[in-house]
């Protein structure tokens, strides 16, 4: 698919409108989700990748935190480390925050966590903030449970 030639060479501009016919002719396979929230963040529409994390957040969180940055070909690390330098400089707004969150959760929980809780001063957004951290710590707690479970 030319759509995902384009994502693999980072430009998201002219991979995500490939992506949405896709989505609209009624294929909504969670990869084509997934690469469509990196290229909603990338070139600024805040609130259509939330709106999407959310949902697939809400189906089940693994389908972003299972994400191997090499496999999947995943930007998000690189996109964060930039993102995170200039926050550094400038200071962060919850705006901002919302969407390191969103692409931390591709390959670091507890960074996610951290920023989407930065995030909940997005007032627009706070009730799905708040159960998508809901989730998310749900996930965390398990995962920790198991590791004692399985030290025993």
């Amino acid at each position: 698919m030319l759509a995902n030639r384009y994502f693999i060479a980072r430009r998201f501009d002219l991979a995500l409108p490939i992506f949405e016919k896709e989505v609209a002719r009624g294929n909504h396979h969670v990869a084509i989700q997934k690469k469509m929230i990196i290229c909603y963040c990338a070139v600024g529409r805040l609130e259509e990748a939330f709106e999407l994390f959310f949902e697939l957040v809400q189906q089940d969180p693994g389908i972003i935190i299972n994400t191997d940055p090499y496999w999947d070909d995943c930007p998000c690390p690189q996109m964060v480390k930039e993102w995170e330098n200039t926050e550094q400089k400038a200071g962060i707004n919850p705006r901002e925050a919302l969407m390191i969150g969103m692409l931390y959760l591709y390959c670091d929980l507890d960074k996610a966590i951290y920023y989407l809780e930065k995030a909940l001063d997005y007032d627009d957004y706070f009730l799905k903030i708040s159960s998508v951290l809901r989730h998310l710590k749900k996930v965390k707690s398990d995962a920790m449970k198991s590791k004692i479970k399985a030290e025993d």
